[in-house]
Protein backbone atom coordinates (compact mmCIF):
# COMPACT_ATOMS: atom_id res chain seq x y z
CA UNK A 1 0.00 0.00 0.00
CA UNK A 2 1.32 2.95 -1.05
CA UNK A 3 1.71 5.49 2.09
CA UNK A 4 0.31 8.76 0.33
CA UNK A 5 -3.04 10.75 -0.01
CA UNK A 6 -5.16 13.22 -1.67
CA UNK A 7 -6.44 15.82 0.29
CA UNK A 8 -9.69 17.08 -0.53
CA UNK A 9 -11.28 20.48 0.77
CA UNK A 10 -7.78 20.45 2.82
CA UNK A 11 -9.08 23.79 4.57
CA UNK A 12 -5.67 24.15 6.98
CA UNK A 13 -4.82 20.83 7.07
CA UNK A 14 -6.27 18.53 9.53
CA UNK A 15 -6.16 15.76 7.47
CA UNK A 16 -2.44 16.36 6.42
CA UNK A 17 -1.51 16.95 10.24
CA UNK A 18 -2.52 13.59 11.24
CA UNK A 19 -1.32 11.61 8.15
CA UNK A 20 1.46 13.26 8.14
CA UNK A 21 2.13 11.91 11.75
CA UNK A 22 1.25 8.83 10.11
CA UNK A 23 4.29 9.13 7.99
CA UNK A 24 2.00 9.61 4.67
CA UNK A 25 2.89 11.76 1.90
CA UNK A 26 0.31 14.10 0.39
CA UNK A 27 0.31 14.31 -3.39
CA UNK A 28 -2.20 16.88 -4.10
CA UNK A 29 -4.16 18.83 -1.98
CA UNK A 30 -7.38 20.81 -2.96
CA UNK A 31 -8.72 23.81 -1.45
CA UNK A 32 -11.01 26.38 -2.75
CA UNK A 33 -10.66 29.20 -0.18
CA UNK A 34 -7.57 31.40 -0.32
CA UNK A 35 -7.14 32.61 3.46
CA UNK A 36 -6.74 28.27 3.94
CA UNK A 37 -4.54 27.98 1.06
CA UNK A 38 -1.83 29.94 2.90
CA UNK A 39 -1.46 28.69 5.65
CA UNK A 40 -1.61 25.45 3.91
CA UNK A 41 1.46 26.46 1.84
CA UNK A 42 3.28 28.29 4.73
CA UNK A 43 3.03 24.90 7.19
CA UNK A 44 3.07 22.02 4.33
CA UNK A 45 5.60 23.45 1.62
CA UNK A 46 5.85 21.84 -1.40
CA UNK A 47 8.89 19.62 -2.22
CA UNK A 48 9.94 16.84 -4.61
CA UNK A 49 9.04 13.96 -2.91
CA UNK A 50 12.30 11.58 -1.55
CA UNK A 51 10.59 8.34 -2.48
CA UNK A 52 9.60 6.98 -5.82
CA UNK A 53 6.02 5.73 -6.28
CA UNK A 54 4.63 2.73 -7.86
CA UNK A 55 4.85 2.72 -11.74
CA UNK A 56 5.59 6.66 -11.67
CA UNK A 57 8.95 8.52 -11.27
CA UNK A 58 9.31 11.42 -8.24
CA UNK A 59 7.40 13.42 -8.23
CA UNK A 60 6.08 17.22 -6.16
CA UNK A 61 4.67 16.47 -2.53
CA UNK A 62 2.30 19.26 -1.11
CA UNK A 63 1.03 20.57 -4.75
CA UNK A 64 -1.61 22.74 -4.11
CA UNK A 65 -4.90 23.50 -6.40
CA UNK A 66 -7.80 25.85 -5.53
CA UNK A 67 -10.84 23.72 -6.87
CA UNK A 68 -11.75 19.72 -7.35
CA UNK A 69 -13.91 20.82 -10.18
CA UNK A 70 -10.48 21.78 -12.51
CA UNK A 71 -9.65 18.19 -12.22
CA UNK A 72 -13.03 16.64 -13.20
CA UNK A 73 -14.82 19.03 -15.51
CA UNK A 74 -13.53 21.48 -18.77
CA UNK A 75 -14.30 24.20 -16.41
CA UNK A 76 -15.66 25.12 -12.68
CA UNK A 77 -18.60 26.23 -14.28
CA UNK A 78 -19.54 23.32 -16.46
CA UNK A 79 -22.21 20.70 -15.67
CA UNK A 80 -20.35 18.28 -18.11
CA UNK A 81 -17.81 15.74 -16.70
CA UNK A 82 -14.69 14.16 -17.50
CA UNK A 83 -15.04 9.82 -17.51
CA UNK A 84 -12.54 8.55 -14.98
CA UNK A 85 -10.39 7.57 -17.77
CA UNK A 86 -10.14 11.08 -18.56
CA UNK A 87 -9.27 12.35 -15.53
CA UNK A 88 -6.50 9.75 -14.66
CA UNK A 89 -4.86 10.74 -17.82
CA UNK A 90 -4.95 14.62 -16.67
CA UNK A 91 -3.34 13.28 -12.90
CA UNK A 92 -0.73 11.83 -14.61
CA UNK A 93 0.00 14.20 -17.25
CA UNK A 94 -0.21 17.49 -14.77
CA UNK A 95 0.80 15.84 -11.71
CA UNK A 96 2.65 12.27 -12.27
CA UNK A 97 -0.07 10.45 -10.07
CA UNK A 98 -1.37 7.55 -12.18
CA UNK A 99 -4.22 4.81 -10.98
CA UNK A 100 -2.60 2.85 -7.55
CA UNK A 101 -0.20 6.18 -6.46
CA UNK A 102 -2.62 6.86 -3.63
CA UNK A 103 -3.32 5.24 -0.92
CA UNK A 104 -5.61 7.78 0.50
CA UNK A 105 -8.57 9.73 -0.44
CA UNK A 106 -9.50 11.85 2.13
CA UNK A 107 -11.64 15.54 2.60
CA UNK A 108 -14.30 16.81 5.01
CA UNK A 109 -16.89 17.54 2.26
CA UNK A 110 -19.39 19.93 2.13
CA UNK A 111 -23.38 18.23 2.37
CA UNK A 112 -25.01 19.85 -0.31
CA UNK A 113 -28.50 18.16 -0.78
CA UNK A 114 -28.80 15.44 -3.64
CA UNK A 115 -32.36 15.01 -6.10
CA UNK A 116 -34.61 13.94 -4.62
CA UNK A 117 -36.02 12.63 -7.18
CA UNK A 118 -32.73 10.71 -7.77
CA UNK A 119 -33.31 9.58 -4.15
CA UNK A 120 -36.53 7.92 -4.58
CA UNK A 121 -36.00 6.45 -7.97
CA UNK A 122 -32.31 4.82 -7.27
CA UNK A 123 -31.49 7.08 -10.50
CA UNK A 124 -27.72 7.12 -11.39
CA UNK A 125 -27.68 10.83 -11.36
CA UNK A 126 -28.56 11.92 -7.52
CA UNK A 127 -25.50 13.09 -6.90
CA UNK A 128 -24.91 14.78 -9.73
CA UNK A 129 -24.02 18.62 -9.09
CA UNK A 130 -22.97 18.48 -5.63
CA UNK A 131 -19.05 17.67 -4.54
CA UNK A 132 -19.48 15.16 -3.12
CA UNK A 133 -20.16 13.64 -7.30
CA UNK A 134 -16.31 14.98 -7.38
CA UNK A 135 -15.25 12.89 -4.75
CA UNK A 136 -16.38 9.89 -6.29
CA UNK A 137 -15.58 10.89 -9.77
CA UNK A 138 -12.04 11.13 -8.95
CA UNK A 139 -12.04 7.74 -6.43
CA UNK A 140 -13.15 6.10 -9.68
CA UNK A 141 -10.25 7.37 -11.71
CA UNK A 142 -7.17 6.58 -8.83
CA UNK A 143 -8.59 3.89 -7.06
CA UNK A 144 -7.46 4.68 -3.87
CA UNK A 145 -7.10 1.60 -1.01
CA UNK A 146 -9.07 3.98 1.41
CA UNK A 147 -11.51 6.46 1.46
CA UNK A 148 -11.89 8.44 5.03
CA UNK A 149 -14.58 11.36 4.77
CA UNK A 150 -15.72 14.03 7.13
CA UNK A 151 -19.36 15.63 8.19
CA UNK A 152 -21.13 17.53 10.54
CA UNK A 153 -23.23 15.23 13.00
CA UNK A 154 -25.71 16.21 11.80
CA UNK A 155 -25.10 13.81 8.51
CA UNK A 156 -26.48 10.68 10.38
CA UNK A 157 -29.90 12.20 11.64
CA UNK A 158 -32.69 11.33 10.67
CA UNK A 159 -33.31 14.24 8.27
CA UNK A 160 -30.32 13.25 6.26
CA UNK A 161 -30.87 9.24 6.64
CA UNK A 162 -31.87 9.25 2.09
CA UNK A 163 -28.84 11.23 1.63
CA UNK A 164 -26.92 8.87 3.93
CA UNK A 165 -27.94 6.07 1.77
CA UNK A 166 -26.79 7.45 -1.15
CA UNK A 167 -23.53 8.44 0.11
CA UNK A 168 -23.48 4.43 1.17
CA UNK A 169 -24.46 3.37 -1.89
CA UNK A 170 -22.37 5.11 -4.29
CA UNK A 171 -18.92 4.33 -2.62
CA UNK A 172 -20.05 0.52 -2.72
CA UNK A 173 -20.42 0.79 -6.18
CA UNK A 174 -17.17 1.87 -6.72
CA UNK A 175 -15.68 -1.30 -5.08
CA UNK A 176 -15.91 -0.58 -1.78
CA UNK A 177 -16.31 -2.09 1.75
CA UNK A 178 -18.40 0.11 4.08
CA UNK A 179 -20.55 0.08 7.12
CA UNK A 180 -24.36 1.33 6.71
CA UNK A 181 -23.86 3.48 9.98
CA UNK A 182 -21.31 5.98 9.86
CA UNK A 183 -18.82 6.47 12.85
CA UNK A 184 -19.72 9.49 15.57
CA UNK A 185 -16.66 10.04 17.32
CA UNK A 186 -15.78 13.22 19.15
CA UNK A 187 -11.68 14.02 20.48
CA UNK A 188 -13.13 14.06 24.18
CA UNK A 189 -14.14 10.23 24.01
CA UNK A 190 -10.81 9.28 23.18
CA UNK A 191 -8.61 8.24 26.36
CA UNK A 192 -6.41 11.60 27.43
CA UNK A 193 -2.93 10.46 25.76
CA UNK A 194 -4.80 9.82 22.62
CA UNK A 195 -7.94 13.21 22.50
CA UNK A 196 -8.03 16.21 23.72
CA UNK A 197 -10.70 18.24 25.96
CA UNK A 198 -13.22 19.29 23.20
CA UNK A 199 -16.64 18.21 22.54
CA UNK A 200 -16.76 17.86 18.85
CA UNK A 201 -19.09 15.23 17.42
CA UNK A 202 -18.76 14.12 14.09
CA UNK A 203 -19.43 11.58 11.30
CA UNK A 204 -16.66 9.68 10.16
CA UNK A 205 -17.29 7.94 7.23
CA UNK A 206 -14.48 5.22 6.10
CA UNK A 207 -14.25 2.67 3.41
CA UNK A 208 -11.13 -0.24 1.93
CA UNK A 209 -11.13 -1.03 -1.70
CA UNK A 210 -12.61 -4.39 -1.63
CA UNK A 211 -10.52 -7.82 -1.27
CA UNK A 212 -7.38 -5.57 0.08
CA UNK A 213 -5.75 -7.45 2.52
CA UNK A 214 -3.73 -4.89 4.13
CA UNK A 215 -5.84 -2.71 6.98
CA UNK A 216 -8.88 -3.74 8.54
CA UNK A 217 -12.57 -3.87 7.58
CA UNK A 218 -14.75 -0.37 8.38
CA UNK A 219 -16.93 -2.88 10.48
CA UNK A 220 -13.81 -3.55 13.01
CA UNK A 221 -13.36 -0.06 13.44
CA UNK A 222 -16.95 0.77 14.33
CA UNK A 223 -16.91 -1.88 16.63
CA UNK A 224 -13.90 -0.65 18.15
CA UNK A 225 -14.93 2.74 18.66
CA UNK A 226 -18.40 1.19 20.37
CA UNK A 227 -15.97 -0.79 22.55
CA UNK A 228 -14.05 3.00 23.57
CA UNK A 229 -17.52 4.45 24.21
CA UNK A 230 -18.79 1.81 26.32
CA UNK A 231 -15.43 2.47 28.78
CA UNK A 232 -15.64 5.28 31.27
CA UNK A 233 -15.09 8.59 30.11
CA UNK A 234 -11.82 10.56 30.57
CA UNK A 235 -11.80 13.23 32.90
CA UNK A 236 -10.65 15.99 31.21
CA UNK A 237 -9.06 19.35 32.67
CA UNK A 238 -9.72 22.36 30.78
CA UNK A 239 -6.46 23.68 32.09
CA UNK A 240 -4.25 21.11 29.88
CA UNK A 241 -4.20 22.89 26.65
CA UNK A 242 -3.60 26.41 28.33
CA UNK A 243 -0.45 28.90 28.26
CA UNK A 244 1.58 29.90 31.11
CA UNK A 245 0.65 33.54 30.28
CA UNK A 246 -1.26 34.88 26.78
CA UNK A 247 -1.13 38.78 25.85
CA UNK A 248 -3.42 41.06 27.51
CA UNK A 249 -5.09 41.34 24.22
CA UNK A 250 -7.27 38.46 25.32
CA UNK A 251 -8.45 39.90 28.48
CA UNK A 252 -12.01 40.86 27.95
CA UNK A 253 -12.65 44.54 27.83
CA UNK A 254 -14.73 46.84 30.36
CA UNK A 255 -18.11 46.28 29.16
CA UNK A 256 -17.55 42.54 29.07
CA UNK A 257 -16.21 42.13 33.04
CA UNK A 258 -19.48 44.42 33.80
CA UNK A 259 -21.66 41.44 32.44
CA UNK A 260 -19.20 39.21 33.94
CA UNK A 261 -19.58 40.91 37.48
CA UNK A 262 -23.12 41.30 37.25
CA UNK A 263 -23.63 37.33 36.87
CA UNK A 264 -21.07 36.35 39.69
CA UNK A 265 -22.96 38.64 41.92
CA UNK A 266 -26.41 37.27 40.92
CA UNK A 267 -25.02 33.75 41.88
CA UNK A 268 -24.17 35.00 45.53
CA UNK A 269 -27.59 36.13 45.59
CA UNK A 270 -28.48 32.52 45.18
CA UNK A 271 -26.11 30.74 47.03
CA UNK A 272 -27.80 27.64 48.18
CA UNK A 273 -30.71 28.00 45.92
CA UNK A 274 -30.75 25.20 43.06
CA UNK A 275 -30.49 27.46 39.45
CA UNK A 276 -33.30 25.92 37.34
CA UNK A 277 -31.82 23.84 34.02
CA UNK A 278 -33.75 26.52 31.85
CA UNK A 279 -32.05 29.72 30.94
CA UNK A 280 -32.16 32.55 33.09
CA UNK A 281 -33.88 35.52 31.58
CA UNK A 282 -34.34 38.21 32.92
CA UNK A 283 -36.34 40.14 30.79
CA UNK A 284 -39.49 37.33 32.37
CA UNK A 285 -38.70 38.66 36.07
CA UNK A 286 -41.42 41.04 36.79
CA UNK A 287 -40.63 44.89 37.19
CA UNK A 288 -40.03 47.60 34.65
CA UNK A 289 -38.93 46.07 30.81
CA UNK A 290 -38.34 48.88 28.97
CA UNK A 291 -37.97 47.08 25.03
CA UNK A 292 -40.53 44.64 25.77
CA UNK A 293 -42.99 47.38 26.80
CA UNK A 294 -42.23 48.85 23.21
CA UNK A 295 -42.55 45.35 21.66
CA UNK A 296 -46.08 44.50 19.45
CA UNK A 297 -47.90 42.56 21.77
CA UNK A 298 -50.40 41.23 18.51
CA UNK A 299 -49.09 37.73 18.29
CA UNK A 300 -49.35 35.21 20.39
CA UNK A 301 -46.22 34.07 22.59
CA UNK A 302 -44.62 30.50 21.53
CA UNK A 303 -45.11 27.69 23.77
CA UNK A 304 -41.36 27.40 24.64
CA UNK A 305 -41.27 31.59 25.56
CA UNK A 306 -44.67 30.99 27.84
CA UNK A 307 -42.92 27.79 29.32
CA UNK A 308 -39.32 29.84 29.94
CA UNK A 309 -41.59 32.66 31.63
CA UNK A 310 -43.23 30.71 33.84
CA UNK A 311 -40.18 28.76 35.08
CA UNK A 312 -38.38 32.51 35.42
CA UNK A 313 -41.03 33.52 37.29
CA UNK A 314 -41.08 30.68 39.68
CA UNK A 315 -37.93 31.22 40.17
CA UNK A 316 -38.13 34.97 40.73
CA UNK A 317 -40.37 34.14 43.39
CA UNK A 318 -38.60 31.80 45.21
CA UNK A 319 -36.02 34.39 45.45
CA UNK A 320 -38.32 36.94 47.02
CA UNK A 321 -39.43 34.66 49.37
CA UNK A 322 -36.81 34.91 51.60
CA UNK A 323 -36.80 39.13 52.06
CA UNK A 324 -32.67 39.74 52.35
CA UNK A 325 -32.91 37.73 48.85
CA UNK A 326 -35.78 39.92 47.65
CA UNK A 327 -33.46 43.48 48.57
CA UNK A 328 -30.30 42.46 46.88
CA UNK A 329 -32.48 40.99 43.88
CA UNK A 330 -33.93 44.36 43.75
CA UNK A 331 -31.02 46.19 43.61
CA UNK A 332 -29.10 43.87 41.14
CA UNK A 333 -32.11 44.06 38.67
CA UNK A 334 -31.82 47.82 38.70
CA UNK A 335 -28.24 47.18 38.17
CA UNK A 336 -28.67 44.95 35.38
CA UNK A 337 -31.65 47.23 34.16
CA UNK A 338 -30.03 50.36 33.66
CA UNK A 339 -30.96 51.75 31.00
CA UNK A 340 -30.97 55.35 28.76
CA UNK A 341 -33.16 57.41 25.92
CA UNK A 342 -32.69 56.35 22.38
CA UNK A 343 -32.48 59.78 19.59
CA UNK A 344 -36.24 58.16 18.95
CA UNK A 345 -37.36 59.24 22.42
CA UNK A 346 -37.10 55.44 23.24
CA UNK A 347 -35.71 53.91 26.66
CA UNK A 348 -32.70 51.06 25.92
CA UNK A 349 -30.77 48.56 27.64
CA UNK A 350 -27.14 49.43 28.22
CA UNK A 351 -27.19 45.26 28.82
CA UNK A 352 -27.74 43.56 25.62
CA UNK A 353 -31.03 41.32 25.40
CA UNK A 354 -28.75 38.10 24.93
CA UNK A 355 -26.18 39.42 28.18
CA UNK A 356 -29.19 39.15 30.15
CA UNK A 357 -29.38 35.58 29.43
CA UNK A 358 -27.52 33.12 31.62
CA UNK A 359 -27.64 29.36 30.93
CA UNK A 360 -26.06 28.37 33.70
CA UNK A 361 -24.62 24.50 32.92
CA UNK A 362 -22.43 24.02 36.39
CA UNK A 363 -23.97 21.89 38.24
CA UNK A 364 -21.57 19.43 38.46
CA UNK A 365 -18.77 21.70 39.57
CA UNK A 366 -21.21 22.97 42.67
CA UNK A 367 -23.07 19.93 43.58
CA UNK A 368 -23.83 21.65 46.80
CA UNK A 369 -25.47 24.94 45.24
CA UNK A 370 -23.32 27.09 47.43
CA UNK A 371 -19.50 28.42 46.84
CA UNK A 372 -20.68 29.01 43.11
CA UNK A 373 -18.14 31.43 41.15
CA UNK A 374 -17.29 31.91 37.60
CA UNK A 375 -13.88 31.72 38.32
CA UNK A 376 -13.03 28.77 37.63
CA UNK A 377 -15.39 28.08 34.78
CA UNK A 378 -15.77 28.13 30.77
CA UNK A 379 -18.04 30.93 29.72
CA UNK A 380 -19.03 31.61 26.10
CA UNK A 381 -21.11 34.91 24.99
CA UNK A 382 -23.48 33.72 22.55
CA UNK A 383 -26.35 35.14 20.81
CA UNK A 384 -28.49 32.94 23.04
CA UNK A 385 -27.12 34.28 26.57
CA UNK A 386 -23.80 33.73 28.47
CA UNK A 387 -23.70 30.29 28.67
CA UNK A 388 -21.45 28.66 31.45
CA UNK A 389 -19.59 24.94 32.11
CA UNK A 390 -17.74 23.16 34.10
CA UNK A 391 -13.86 23.55 32.93
CA UNK A 392 -13.43 20.12 31.73
CA UNK A 393 -13.76 19.89 28.43
CA UNK A 394 -14.48 23.10 25.89
CA UNK A 395 -17.44 23.02 23.94
CA UNK A 396 -16.99 22.58 19.72
CA UNK A 397 -15.28 25.51 18.22
CA UNK A 398 -16.99 26.94 15.58
CA UNK A 399 -16.24 29.20 12.68
CA UNK A 400 -18.35 31.81 14.25
CA UNK A 401 -17.09 34.20 17.00
CA UNK A 402 -18.15 32.35 20.14
CA UNK A 403 -14.37 31.98 21.55
CA UNK A 404 -14.32 30.40 24.74
CA UNK A 405 -13.35 32.43 27.90
CA UNK A 406 -11.32 31.00 30.52
CA UNK A 407 -11.98 32.30 34.40
CA UNK A 408 -8.87 33.41 36.20
CA UNK A 409 -8.94 29.74 37.91
CA UNK A 410 -9.58 27.07 35.48
CA UNK A 411 -6.02 26.12 35.92
CA UNK A 412 -4.91 27.05 40.11
CA UNK A 413 -1.38 27.17 38.62
CA UNK A 414 -1.94 29.78 35.63
CA UNK A 415 -3.90 32.35 37.98
CA UNK A 416 -3.65 35.36 36.75
CA UNK A 417 -6.43 37.00 38.18
CA UNK A 418 -8.16 38.07 34.94
CA UNK A 419 -10.83 36.55 32.63
CA UNK A 420 -9.48 36.07 28.78
CA UNK A 421 -10.40 34.29 25.89
CA UNK A 422 -8.65 31.37 24.91
CA UNK A 423 -5.67 32.16 22.33
CA UNK A 424 -5.21 30.66 18.59
CA UNK A 425 -2.43 28.41 19.64
CA UNK A 426 -4.25 27.23 22.50
CA UNK A 427 -7.39 26.29 20.44
CA UNK A 428 -5.17 25.07 17.80
CA UNK A 429 -4.03 22.76 20.50
CA UNK A 430 -7.82 21.39 20.96
CA UNK A 431 -7.72 20.48 17.28
CA UNK A 432 -4.61 18.47 17.50
CA UNK A 433 -2.93 21.13 15.38
CA UNK A 434 -0.07 22.14 18.14
CA UNK A 435 2.87 23.25 15.48
CA UNK A 436 0.75 25.01 13.38
CA UNK A 437 2.16 28.58 12.02
CA UNK A 438 -0.09 30.94 11.35
CA UNK A 439 2.43 33.42 10.48
CA UNK A 440 1.12 37.05 11.09
CA UNK A 441 -3.08 36.51 10.22
CA UNK A 442 -5.91 38.24 12.40
CA UNK A 443 -7.37 36.50 15.42
CA UNK A 444 -10.78 36.02 14.15
CA UNK A 445 -9.49 34.46 10.55
CA UNK A 446 -7.45 31.93 12.74
CA UNK A 447 -10.81 30.88 14.84
CA UNK A 448 -12.70 30.78 12.03
CA UNK A 449 -10.26 28.07 10.29
CA UNK A 450 -9.95 26.40 13.24
CA UNK A 451 -13.88 25.85 13.92
CA UNK A 452 -13.50 24.61 10.29
CA UNK A 453 -11.32 22.16 10.49
CA UNK A 454 -11.47 18.56 11.14
CA UNK A 455 -10.03 16.85 14.80
CA UNK A 456 -5.98 15.99 14.08
CA UNK A 457 -6.55 13.43 16.79
CA UNK A 458 -9.84 11.72 15.94
CA UNK A 459 -8.71 11.42 12.24
CA UNK A 460 -5.39 10.01 13.49
CA UNK A 461 -6.86 7.53 15.93
CA UNK A 462 -9.29 6.56 13.12
CA UNK A 463 -6.75 6.08 10.02
CA UNK A 464 -4.23 4.24 12.63
CA UNK A 465 -7.32 1.69 13.22
CA UNK A 466 -8.43 1.46 9.12
CA UNK A 467 -5.37 1.33 8.05
CA UNK A 468 -2.86 -0.42 10.38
Amino acid sequence: MPKTFIDLFAGIGGFHWALKELGYKCLLAVEKDEDAQEIYKRNFEQEECDFKIRRGGPTVCNRLIGDIRSLTRPSAEEKKEYRAATIAKRLKEEFNIMTGDVGVICGGFPCQPFSKSGVQKGSRDETRGTLFRDILLLTKALKPDFLILENVRNLAGPKHKETLKVIIHRIKKLGYEIEPEPIVLSPHELPIDLGSPQVRDRVFILARKVALRRGNHPKKVSEEVKKLKERPKPTWDAGMILDQSAAEDYRLNEAEMNWIHLWEDFLHIVDGMRIPGAPIWIDAFPGDQTEQKNKPKDKPMPDWEERFRKINLDFYNDICSQPDRKRKLEKWLKAIRENKPTPEGDLKYLVPASRRKFEWQANLAFPKNTGRTLKGLLIQFRPSGIRVKPATHYPALVAITQTTIIGPKVHSKLDSGHYRYITPKEAARLQGMDAIDFNKQPDPLCYKQLGNAVNVKVIKYLAEKLMA
